[in-house]
């Protein structure tokens, strides 16, 4: 399903074809293009609103990960993901600034991408360590039965197998980041493991301090909201991240 407003249009890779979703005649613009990744089974509208929030000022195109209502590419991991939006922006904005933009597991596709006409990364929760993830991985197990067609990525994504989660991390995708990296996290903590009517923030706060510590990298911490930190903090959310693109230009 393609969202109401909005024009799918396929690019082609090493590891095969990516669709993003654009409002119409976006991708034969100048101006400035925000790429925004979704997160793991995310529903088809998720993050499109943007492209209505933005306007006229940036372009907004929607990517849903592969696998996720859209043609799974021929590898499966994060740092395979990147290299694929690194030579999708090459042919679907080759001369105008980029921001890229993800969600969750989406936010760590964004921070594996090193393309040199990226201006910006904004991170939205990105679940670094994998072993910490704590509300998640009793679902992630069910899921490796329950969706056998989603095991590899799973457990190559995830780190999560039959047996548990592993001590998967995350972080030299940040270390090795070429563009300033915008991290923005909810305020609910991760820690400590209790009874929960939401997600949590999937950052834990040994990682906040640890992000805290990179150059190159600003920590944005959003009160009240959990994991769907579009969903919990909208408004502040738009308020960062419109500073970020701005900031993002005049660099």
């Amino acid at each position: 399903m393609i969202p109401r407003g909005l024009e799918e249009t396929v690019f082609e890779t090493e590891f095969g074809p990516i669709p993003l979703w654009a409002p119409p005649g976006a991708f034969g613009r100048k101006r400035p293009l925000i790429l925004c990744i979704t997160g793991a089974w995310a529903e088809a509208d998720d993050m499109t609103g943007l492209a209505a929030v933005l306007a006229p000022e940036w372009d907004v195109a929607v990517m849903r990960l592969p696998g996720n209502g859209t043609p799974r590419l021929s590898e499966t991991s994060v740092v395979a993901w990147g290299v694929a939006v690194d030579q999708l922006i090459e042919t679907a904005a080759p001369d105008r600034p980029v921001v890229v933009s993800g969600l969750s597991v989406g936010a760590l596709v964004a921070l594996a991408t090193r393309s040199r006409r990226i201006r910006r990364i904004i991170a939205l929760e990105p679940p670094l360590s994998m072993d910490r993830i704590w509300p998640m991985t009793e679902g992630l197990q069910v899921f490796l039965t329950e969706r056998p067609e989603d095991r590899a990525f799973i457990e190559t994504v995830f780190g999560v197998t039959d047996a548990g989660p592993s001590a998967l991390r995350y972080h030299t995708l940040v270390e090795g980041a070429r563009a300033p990296v915008e991290v923005m996290v909810g305020g609910a903590p991760l820690d400590p493991p209790r009874p929960i009517a939401r997600y949590p923030s999937l950052v834990s706060e040994e990682d906040r301090a640890w992000l805290r510590g990179r150059r190159g990298v600003r920590l944005h911490v959003l009160p009240g909201a959990g994991h769907a930190i579009h969903i919990h903090a909208a408004p502040e959310l738009i308020d960062l991240l419109k500073a970020a693109l701005a900031a993002a230009l005049a660099d």
